[in-house]
């Protein structure tokens, strides 16, 4: 672990060695079955063991953290099972938000999609973190227009509970995704709710096979 900056004082100490431990994480800086010692954090990050024993006990509630028998931490291994539970449910929120969005959706709305969609399309493909960033922008974008607010805040739930596996998906699975979300918002701009809808579903089922194939590949991250 890498030596971090020392904790601003506009927060707890616990809270910033949450954050911290939390976003190298959701990053993937730290995988999946790597130990988190509490004297190194400690050392690391310039607090007691304290706040950080407080943090590790947030993140093993909020499970990004596993307690093994013998007390020892490590970052918790991905739920196979939960990742394709919550994809699934994915793909049903998005088709009907797509199909929706075609049918409600501003000239506001459309020009913040294109904004989104031209700024994602133009990230260098091996700068996976901004891509993912600015596709779950462009995601959300779509769900806003339904004017669903609680289709909005359900979407957004599943997008933070999938960025653990969505950095590592392929360059290719990314160049793919930035072809179909033009097709996608062809569909919403010209109001054809039922090709939203389908192109939105086969969009998400990709998604799916990507995920799938990762899993195959890695499987010593998941359980």
């Amino acid at each position: 672990m890498e030596k971090l900056e020392i904790f601003p004082e506009t927060i707890s100490k616990s809270e910033y060695v949450y954050q911290t431990l939390q976003e190298q994480i959701l990053s993937g800086a730290f995988p999946p079955g790597m130990p988190l010692f509490i004297r190194e954090i400690s050392a690391q990050l310039d607090v007691s063991r304290t706040p950080v024993k407080e943090a590790i006990g947030r993140l093993t509630y909020d499970g990004y953290v596993e307690m093994l028998p013998n007390r020892c931490a490590i970052v918790a291994r991905i739920s196979a099972s939960e990742i394709m539970e919550l994809l699934e449910v994915r793909e049903a929120l998005e088709g009907s938000a797509a199909f929706y969005a075609a049918q409600r959706r501003t000239e506001e709305d459309i020009e913040e999609m294109r904004r989104i969609s031209n700024y994602h399309r133009n990230i260098p493909h091996e700068n996976r973190e901004e891509m993912v960033l600015w596709d779950r922008k462009l995601h959300m974008a779509i769900a806003k227009a339904t004017n669903n607010q609680q289709m909005i805040n359900m979407l957004d739930k599943v997008f933070e509970k999938l960025v653990r596996i969505a950095l590592p998906i392929s360059p290719d699975r990314l160049v793919d995704s930035v072809r179909q979300h033009e097709a996608i918002l062809d569909a919403i701009r010209q109001r054809n709710a039922e090709e939203a809808r389908r192109m939105m579903m086969d969009h998400d089922r990709d998604v799916i096979a990507s995920v799938k194939s990762y899993q195959y590949q890695n499987i010593h991250l998941f359980k």
